[in-house]
């Protein structure tokens, strides 16, 4: 158990780190590392929750250019940039089997998806909104 405190403890601090440093692929990845953590240790809905923020940051389009201090020149270089987005088949892999264990069909699926990822969007200030990337996510999930 203290291990898995340790191991826990030692995530937050990169989200912490990858977040302060504008490195959003890095976080993305770090977030997918909890999600399997998690899964590994049978918390199977909190799992869940990890794995549908990946695919809700992977819509989002995180980069990894890192602060930019120059106004101007971070126009160029958006922290997020949904032209660059992608799916992740073994996050949206991941989701179909939790899904089915837990006997979660697409609606609840869709309210933890939502519920969640509001409170992801208001604090990363991401450019899509929830609703809008569950659409996606729904048409690769096999439920």
């Amino acid at each position: 158990m203290k291990s898995n405190d340790k191991q826990w403890q030692e995530f937050n601090k990169q989200l912490i780190e990858h977040a302060q440093n504008a490195q959003w692929g890095l976080y993305r990845n770090t977030r997918f590392d909890m999600a399997e953590f998690l899964r590994k240790a049978k918390r199977l809905e909190n799992a869940l929750e990890n794995y549908l923020e990946v695919c809700y940051l992977d819509l989002n389009g995180p980069s990894n250019y890192g602060p930019i201090d120059d106004e101007e020149t971070r126009k160029g270089f958006p922290a997020f940039d949904p032209k660059t987005a992608f799916l992740a088949p073994a996050a949206i892999h991941r989701i179909s089997r939790i899904a089915k264990k837990l006997e979660f069909g697409l609606k609840e699926i869709s309210e933890l998806f939502i519920k969640h990822n509001k409170k992801v969007e208001q604090a990363l200030k991401l450019p899509l909104s929830p609703e809008g990337c569950w659409e996606k996510v729904k048409k690769e999930l096999q439920i």
